[in-house]
């Protein structure tokens, strides 16, 4: 039992979750780690935790530090209230889901109900209420610690964000009068104006491609809090559509996620994005799930959640064609008019912060991806249904064989009781905590708890392939063809990502590639590769000479050299395997572990290949160590294309995956990037029509067969003179070319 602290009327009350293992040490609340964080917040606030109320949803710690149970919430949800409202708060900050929910009474997750300004709840009456993350969770997962700072910045304050009024719109569904409104558009001076579509689909959060849906109404904001609809039967119009294809053409287009809605106009004419709201934010705050349009409203502009209205008509089918026109004409002005209201923040951010040229770079590329995701790349259905039985029968086998330990390896219950069995008690029977079991079975040669971790990894790295590619594609197959949607601001890498299906992850080797093939039979794939870029980025940010010169001979063959110097000059292709894991490793910061469970082998003797092949690349480790240390101390990464990586908070929890992160983070995002603008020079050359699938540091293009040597060789060209430029030709980025008829022989 840990009691509240502090005095007896507070300003300020704080509520966590329950005590800690030393908490109850202490005999008071938050004095362990994130109590130490607490302190730096508070301090950071301005305020003085002695005059700070400071309390649990439950007083006693949980057993095995668990989350506190329902019964025990209800049971201190009276105490909890009663000494709450005896202090005469102003404000409380609630910390963390448990606390924000006893607190507002709402079953909203802490991530949607933190944003925004203070909150209100009946249970007390006039005080301010601000949700936030929990300490303890920013000491695990760094990226949600900037939300716990600007949560604690809103302590005192009424008013958060700009001042924001309601914005003023007219709603044009006769096409008649909808003509008129954008003939008046055009004859005004306006150089640019916000556009935002609403199709049955909601575009922050699925994946699908508008195109394929009913344009239901297209917002247009034209000036700081005014904004024109043009409703359904508007849509319909040829005038209309005319005279939004004039509008497209000749004005500059402002969107949240821009690429979204330039497909769903692309029917009525081909816009230019100018400015996409949702690429500016990411440009400034690369963490993922930050970047949708009402949360970015609401946050920087003061703008109420105008999303709820809208979401009592969406229970079930969740398609913005059973909402009332009325009501989603609203939701549409809203839209717009904080789009272009949000571009006016943006861009004073992004010059200040020197990323103009970045967010000018990721607007062309999501020109480019429209066209690819257009497109789409034609299936082989014959072979889909070839591969789902083969798919089957190997995940038969596999359930099979980890049937001694599990009946239902789909079960994280058994698996987590197949563990304990094996001596290991487990918290999460996840990818990484499996992966982490499978490094310390193989340190201690634990051969009964290799075996298992081993097989539910394949197991899960073959039912993830069943699931989300022969399954999945075959639902998404949409007249012979799949049309992934690529994502610009998807990872924190900054390396793009896909959904729908997700083209990135097929690994190279697997037939699951063999599904892709060309649309007509003249027609042949192309992958253009560049080879090794990885590591030629290493080499060009460390200017590694060793790296250079190998690099810069084709005869010579890193991998092989670095055999040699594990093996001599008689290794065999097994011995080559292990060399390339342990040169690749380097981005990635791979420990020996991970290398001793993969190749059967001693951590000795991993730890041995790891150190041979460091001693050639002294200028690789320098340069590794360098950026750590400028991590440690609170700097940014940047990488050529100017992408950053801000590491909010590090701690003794996170540190080693954020060192991890961090090496991986420069040449993961760069080999993209220049991926990414080597197809956007394709497509300023009239090559765009011929893409089809970026993957990190590859091109795949649809081909007709009697232009293929032609078009590979511009390719080829192109790619290449786009990696010397990269660092002034101090290593060279050689592009391999394949032909083939499905991107399994590529």
């Amino acid at each position: 039992f840990v009691p509240s602290v502090g005095p007896e009327k507070a300003r300020l009350v704080l509520v966590g979750e329950a005590p800690g293992a030393k908490e109850v040490r202490t005999g008071e609340p938050f004095t362990g780690p994130s109590g130490e964080l607490l302190n730096i917040l508070l301090k950071h606030a301005g305020v003085d935790r002695s005059e700070v109320m400071i309390t649990n949803v439950c007083l006693c710690r949980p057993r095995n530090n668990a989350n506190p149970p329902k019964a025990a919430i209800r049971s201190c949800s009276h105490r909890l209230r009663q000494e709450i409202l005896a202090r005469e708060p102003e404000t409380i900050v609630a910390l963390g889901n448990f606390a924000s929910k006893a607190i507002l009474g709402t079953s909203d997750g802490i991530t949607k109900t933190r944003v925004g300004p203070p909150k209100y709840s009946e249970r007390y009456p006039g005080v301010s209420i601000i949700p936030t993350f929990h300490p303890a969770a920013s000491l695990y997962n760094a990226d949600v610690f900037p939300d716990i700072v600007t949560d604690f910045g809103k302590i005192g304050v009424t008013n958060v964000g700009t001042t924001w009024s309601e914005p003023k719109f007219r709603v044009f569904d006769d096409p008649g009068q909808a003509d008129r409104a954008l003939s008046e558009l055009l004859e005004e001076r306006y150089r640019e104006v916000a556009l935002d579509i609403e199709v049955g689909i909601e575009k922050d959060v699925d994946f699908d491609h508008p195109d394929r849906y009913r344009l239901l109404c297209i917002g247009i904001s034209y000036r700081r809090g005014a904004a024109i609809v043009l409703g359904e039967r508007a849509c319909e119009s040829g005038r209309v559509r005319h005279k939004l294809q004039l509008l497209l053409e000749n004005k500059q287009i402002i969107a949240q996620n821009g690429k979204f809605d330039l497909a769903g106009l692309r029917s009525i004419g081909k816009g230019k994005l100018s400015f996409d709201t949702m690429l500016a934010h990411y440009c400034l705050d690369e963490r993922r799930g930050t970047h949708s349009l009402d949360q970015l409203a609401v946050e920087y502009l003061g703008a109420p959640n105008w999303k709820d209205e809208i979401k009592r008509y969406l229970p079930t089918s969740k398609n913005y064609a059973d909402v009332p026109r009325e009501v989603l004409y609203k939701y549409n002005a809203y839209d717009v008019a904080n789009t272009l209201l949000l571009k006016e923040v943006f861009a004073e951010k992004l010059k200040q912060q020197g990323l103009w040229d970045l967010h000018d770079f990721l607007v062309e590329c999501s020109g480019t991806l429209l066209e690819m995701e257009l497109a789409g790349v034609a299936v082989d259905e014959e072979y889909l249904e070839q591969a789902e039985k083969q798919a089957l029968e190997d995940l038969d086998r596999l359930e099979t064989d980890l049937s001694y330990w599990v009946e239902n390896p789909r079960s994280p219950k058994q698996v987590a009781q197949a563990l304990k069995d094996l001596g290991a008690r487990v918290a999460s029977t996840d990818r990484e905590t499996l992966e982490f079991l499978q490094e310390k079975a193989a340190r201690k040669n634990d051969e009964d708890l290799l075996r298992f971790t081993t097989l539910m990894l394949e197991y899960r790295k073959e039912h993830k392939l069943y699931g989300t590619y022969i399954k999945g594609i075959r639902q998404r197959i949409y007249r012979g063809r799949v049309h992934p949607t690529f994502l610009l601001h998807g990872t924190v890498t900054g390396r793009l990502s896909s959904r729908n299906p997700n083209l990135q992850n097929i690994p190279r080797e697997s037939q699951i590639r063999r599904l892709f093939v060309p649309s007509s039979p003249d027609h042949v794939l192309v992958q253009a590769d560049y080879r090794q870029a990885e590591l030629r980025v290493v080499c060009g940010l460390a200017q590694d000479p060793y790296l250079r010169e190998v690099f810069s001979d084709d005869s010579r063959d890193i991998h092989g050299e670095v055999a040699t110097r594990f093996y001599g000059p008689n290794w065999t292709k097994e011995q080559r395997v292990r060399a390339k894991a342990v040169v690749f490793g380097l981005t990635y910061g791979r420990e020996a572990y991970s290398l001793a469970a993969e190749f059967g082998m001693t951590v000795t003797e991993a730890e041995h290949y790891i150190e041979t092949f460091f001693e050639v690349i002294p200028h690789t480790v320098k340069w590794i160590e360098e950026l750590e240390q400028r991590v440690l101390e609170g700097e940014d990464l940047v990488s050529p294309f100017g992408r950053h990586r801000r590491f909010w908070l590090i701690s003794d929890a996170n540190k080693k995956n954020i060192l991890k992160e961090a090496r991986a983070f420069l040449p993961q995002s760069t080999a993209s990037d220049l991926t990414l603008k080597s197809a956007n020079r394709l497509a300023a050359l009239g090559l765009g029509d011929l893409l089809r699938i970026p993957v990190h540091d590859a091109l795949v293009l649809e081909v007709p067969q009697e232009e293929a040597k032609e078009v590979t060789h511009l390719v080829k060209q192109v790619m290449e003179e786009t990696g010397h430029e990269l660092f002034d030709g101090y290593v060279p980025f050689p592009v391999d070319v394949k032909v083939g008829n499905n991107w399994g022989e590529l």
